[in-house]
Order: structure tokens, then C-alpha cells, then sequence
């Protein structure tokens, strides 16, 4: 039994599958979504997606943040203070605690971002950092890079920017999540189809980003066995647009802010036009509450649409203007979606979101591209979160002179030298092991993929003094194989 809940801008969706059988249904979240979640019960293995806090980010102007970088000598970057890891993983140089209190004294700022350049190799630096933070911020509005992973330091500085920004809503959502289901364990849906632990995702929330959209291409492809085509969501706050390739979106990095950051996010795009959108003198693209056909006061999208004959919610509530008016906002809808369309030059679009089933047959028509629309439509962003699978990986940097291995952030001392297959065997099993007490059946398990290997010698006196190596694996997302 899997139960997969999707929070999004303006319902949260739930399904529940059972035996092969689907359940699904739509709670609008205008009354919050603590609401919506206690109009639900649930069984089975529980999955979350929410795109919520970093879509407001984007959206949005930059909260007020400081930021610390730890560069190491000779570097200039803005933030900066004493302090160096080298590239194999030893502290060079010490941070210098009373410069740290002097910056914090210094600002108003509510959130703090901490990037060292190689605290991949080796946090101290960055622990020592928040140690001292901890008496001016609070500790859900501290992100430390390490967490991150990659090596970059640039886009590493860029993506613990916006995880300090989003921690605090990202943990909120857990908090909801285990005030109303008993605090019993579930999982966050990522951005890239993979589903992960809370604790994983609330210290580099940012792999959240896109999990939304990622969720309706899973679940349109589940629900059809599809593998190739363009999935449209048409919700209440936006229409998005993502291509489905193998039955999994296409990936690309995300730029923000004017910089490059480590997210992999998904190709798509997304217009700020939906149900909800208000139509005032023309459509608006934002939404001030639910449309006058589901007991709102706005005039929207959807009442524009009754207006125009078709027959959405409580449609005689949708009240009466003009029809030239009317007729003018539903065409400049169509319009922008035909534009959008073209962009991806799709031989078959797959509808999803709750008016799919009302405007696909007229997007048929203005494009002349093959529509389908399958059962269970609203709801296939929730039906793509239950089926998903555990998705992790380990970034591993072993280092046989030093004697150290650095896993995803955590120092270890190997009781034996590694040869480079047998590093990759080790970080195999522990992969497995770590995504089956995730509770991930063995068969999920079995696709295991080296995402990067890079290694060499370490040479003194024209002699092989040790290796070192960076590693990279991981269990790729996709549906999980007890849903299938």
C-alpha cells in the first residue's frame, strides 16, 4: 500500500494505492494545510512533495542573509574569514572566533549560509562556524554547505543561500506532516524523482526543487505507461510544462539569483496562469483566493471559462460579465499555452491537473497534436509521489596516505587500504543497506550507478605513496518495483 501526498500552491493532493487499485482526491489548501492533511487518512508506505518553499523563493525577493565563506588563503570573496581546508581534507589554518562574533554583532540579518572551500573533505571548519552562530540565529536559519556535497565552491556558496532561506518552511512542513500522522516515518519526494529521508532533505532542502513537477510526469507515465511525451499540468496557480523522456523528466542545473547553483532541477516551463489566476481588465498572473464557482469572491480563470459555456464547480456562481471579455481572457489563455507548447515541439501531450479534462480537447484543437488524458488526471502529481523510490547516494572522497575516507560529509578512518574496486564494491553494499533500513525493498536496490570516479597516485620520491579517490553513487530515481 502506498500513499503519496503532493502540497502545492493551491490544493494538496492525495492518492492512496492499494492492490493495484488508485484513490485519489483534492483538498484545497485556502483553509492551510494542516487542514487539508487532517481530511485524510492514510496507510502503507507515506511520501511527501511540496515545491512550496523554494517556488516562494523564486518567485520573490531575497530574504536578508549573511553569509560566511571560509576561501583559505589569497582568496577574496564577499563574507570572508580566516580560516583554510586544504584539498586533501587537513585544517591548514583555524577560523578565528572573535572575527566570526564581530560579523554576527554586525547584522540584522535573520538567516546565515556557511561555505567552506573544501568542507566537503572536511566540515570542521563549518561545524566551528555554526557553533558560534547558534548564539545569534536560530538554528533552523543556518544552512552549512558540506551537506551539499559537490565540490564547486561558487554554485556550493549559491545553493546554501537559498537552503538558508527555506530550511525553516522545509522543516515546518515536517512538522506538520508528524503532528498529524502520529509522527510515523515518510518520506520527501526530490526533485528528481527520488524519494529520501526528512533528515537528508532538511539539510539541503533545496533538492526539493521542481519535486512537484517531477511528481506529475512519474505519475502521468504510471498511470499510462508512456514513456515519451509532453506532460501539461494545469493547476490553480500555474500551468507547467515538462517533457517526458524514458519516463523520467530531462535534468539541467538551475541558475538563481544571477548565479550558478548545484540543483538539479528539471527542464520545464511554467506560466504563472492557472484556474485560480485573477482576470481583472485581463488575466493576472497571481491568484487572490479560490474562483466564484468553488465559493471564492475572485473573478477567475475557471469563472471566465463558465462564462464562455463550459461547466466547472458550482458554475452559476461564476456570475455574469461581458462575454467579449470573457471570450478575450480564454483565448489569451489558449494563446499563451499554444506559445509554450511550441517551445518543446511535442508529437503527444499527456493533460494532468483537475481542468485537464475540460481543456485538453481544445488544446488538441489549436496545436493538432494527439491528446491524452488519463483516469485519475487531477491527482497524478500524488500518485507520482506514491510510487516513487528511495533515491540516495554517497559522495565519497578515500584517501589511502592520509588513511581517511569522507562520506557524504562524515570523516572515517578505513581499517584497510582500498583498491579502487574494492571502494566501489564497499559503497555499494553500504548503499543498499543504508536505502533497505530506509525501508526500500531489495529490488530497488539493484540499479546502482556510478554518477563520477576520478582517481590518482599519490607520488614521493618516484614513489606510489597512496591513492586518492572521488566517488559518486547512487541508486537513480524512478518507480519503485513494488508498484509495478
Amino acid at each position: 500500500m502506498f500513499t503519496g501526498i503532493d502540497i502545492g500552491g493551491t490544493n494538496t493532493d492525495i492518492a492512496v494505492i492499494r492492490d493495484n487499485n488508485i484513490e485519489t482526491v483534492k483538498v484545497a489548501n485556502d483553509a492551510g494545510i494542516s487542514s487539508a492533511l487532517s481530511k485524510v487518512s492514510i496507510g502503507g508506505r507515506l511520501a511527501i512533495s511540496t515545491s512550496q518553499p523554494l517556488n516562494r523563493l523564486i518567485m520573490s525577493s531575497p530574504e536578508e542573509l549573511c553569509t560566511i565563506t571560509i576561501p583559505g588563503p589569497g582568496i577574496v570573496r564577499p563574507g570572508a574569514v580566516r580560516g583554510a581546508v586544504t584539498i586533501r581534507g587537513d585544517v591548514a589554518e583555524e577560523i578565528d572566533p572573535d572575527e566570526v562574533r564581530e560579523i554576527f554583532e554586525g547584522t540584522d540579518a535573520d538567516y546565515l549560509a556557511v561555505a567552506g572551500k573544501f568542507s566537503v573533505r572536511n566540515p570542521a571548519l563549518e561545524e566551528r562556524v555554526r557553533e558560534i552562530a547558534l548564539g545569534f540565529f536560530d538554528e533552523k536559519r543556518i544552512a552549512l554547505s558540506y551537506y551539499i556535497g559537490e565540490i564547486g565552491f561558487p554554485s556550493r556558496i549559491a545553493t546554501t543561500k537559498i537552503n538558508a532561506q527555506v530550511r525553516e518552511v522545509v522543516l515546518g512542513v515536517g512538522d506538520i506532516v508528524n503532528a498529524h500522522f502520529l509522527g510515523r516515518e515518510f518520506y520527501f519526494m526530490k526533485g528528481d524523482g527520488g524519494l529520501s529521508s526528512p533528515e537528508i532533505v532538511y539539510n539541503n532542502p533545496s533538492v526539493l526543487y521542481n519535486s512537484s513537477q517531477t511528481a506529475v510526469v512519474l505519475g502521468t507515465g504510471y498511470l499510462t505507461g508512456i514513456k515519451d511525451a509532453l506532460v501539461i499540468d494545469i493547476g490553480g496557480t500555474t500551468t507547467d510544462f515538462v517533457p517526458m523522456k524514458g519516463g523520467m523528466p530531462e535534468e539541467e542545473e538551475l541558475d538563481f539569483g544571477g548565479g550558478h547553483t548545484g540543483i538539479r532541477g528539471i527542464r520545464s516551463l511554467s506560466l504563472p496562469y492557472g484556474g485560480d489566476s485573477l482576470v481583472d481588465g485581463g488575466l493576472l498572473p497571481f491568484r487572490k483566493g479560490a474562483p466564484r464557482a468553488f465559493g471564492g469572491r475572485s473573478f477567475t480563470l475557471t469563472d471566465a471559462l463558465n462564462v464562455c459555456g463550459y461547466e466547472i464547480g458550482d458554475y452559476k456562481s461564476s456570475g455574469y460579465v461581458n462575454r467579449s471579455v470573457a471570450d478575450m481572457v480564454v483565448s489569451d489563455y489558449f494563446e499563451k499555452v499554444e506559445n509554450a507548447i511550441s517551445v518543446f515541439s511535442p508529437d503527444l501531450i499527456i493533460g494532468a491537473g483537475y481542468l485537464a479534462p475540460l481543456l485538453m480537447p481544445e488544446i488538441a484543437g489549436v496545436t493538432g497534436i494527439e491528446v491524452l488524458i488519463p483516469e485519475h488526471a487531477g491527482s497524478a502529481n500524488a500518485v507520482g509521489v506514491a510510487v516513487s523510490r528511495v533515491s540516495i547516494s554517497l559522495n565519497v572522497r578515500y584517501d589511502s596516505e592520509k588513511g581517511r575516507m569522507i562520506v557524504n560529509g562524515e570523516m572515517r578512518r578505513p581499517e584497510r587500504r582500498y583498491s579502487d574496486d574494492d571502494l566501489i564494491e564497499e559503497c555499494t553494499l553500504e548503499l543498499k543497506r543504508t536505502a533497505m533500513e530506509m525501508g526500500s525493498p531489495k529490488e530497488d536496490c539493484e540499479d546502482v550507478v556510478i554518477r563520477n570516479f576520478r582517481a590518482y597516485d599519490v607520488v614521493r620520491n618516484k614513489e606510489r605513496a597512496g591513492r586518492i579517490v572521488d566517488l559518486c553513487i547512487a541508486i537513480p530515481p524512478g518507480i519503485s518495483s513494488e508498484a509495478l
